[in-house]
């Protein structure tokens, strides 16, 4: 046999062992990396169900959602340092005791003491103002306020003239600082009796016929 054919037969030889050898190590290589790969696989499957499972066991230690918030509304009370004093209207003086002299009347006690004949049948209900005695004792109020005022006497439009009543006032008073008669302011008030009171408004008839003819005006 020629000597190059032995040469190479042997070349072909070795390559096919080196092809055979090349494709058991490929073999083998991808083999191991199958297991490698299912190995991994297999890893990662187990953390994640160990992670899931932690993540089920431990529970939130609260939910920042639902917190409870402090309640920090704070209520203040407030005292004045000097607080206002309640007007308290002081009570009226109490009645004084009077004793009837001769000659007295309801309307001579009413001008001295600067009260209304009113106001002393008021604090006398059981004295007859007709029939006050010497000896007598009666009880005399004390007199209203004098508020000073300097608003002028309305006039009415039939010339007549509207009039406040003041404290200490009686008809025969009235009559004698408007020159007329206490039976014209009667008439023109309706006036059953000379009973008046402090705040009633009377109207003081004009051109009496009795002061007209210059007859003093009688009570």
């Amino acid at each position: 046999m020629p000597q190059g054919s032995l040469l190479e037969q042997k070349n072909k030889g070795r390559t096919k062992v080196k092809i055979a050898v090349f494709f058991v190590l490929a073999v083998h290589g991808i083999g191991l990396l199958a297991l490698l790969m299912q190995g991994c696989k297999k890893e990662g499957t187990s953390a994640n169900t160990a992670e899931a499972t932690n993540t089920n066991l431990v529970a939130p230690a609260f939910d920042p959602t639902n917190a409870v918030v402090p309640d920090t509304t704070t209520v203040t009370t407030i005292t004045p340092s000097n607080p206002t004093p309640t007007d308290v209207t002081a009570p009226p003086a109490p009645p004084t005791e009077y004793t009837i002299m001769s000659g007295d009347s309801y309307s001579k006690l009413a001008t001295r003491f600067h009260v209304t004949v009113s106001s002393l049948m008021a604090a006398n209900p059981g004295v007859e103002p007709t029939k006050l005695r010497p000896g007598q004792k009666i009880k005399v109020p004390p007199p209203a306020p004098v508020v000073a005022t300097a608003t002028p006497t309305p006039t009415l439009t039939n010339g007549d003239t509207l009039y406040s009543v003041k404290s200490g006032d009686t008809l025969s008073k009235i009559a004698s600082e408007h020159h007329t008669t206490v039976k014209a302011i009667r008439s023109a008030n309706s006036l059953k009796t000379d009973s008046i009171r402090v705040g009633q408004k009377l109207t003081i008839p004009k051109n009496d016929v009795a002061a007209t003819n210059g007859t003093a005006p009688k009570s």
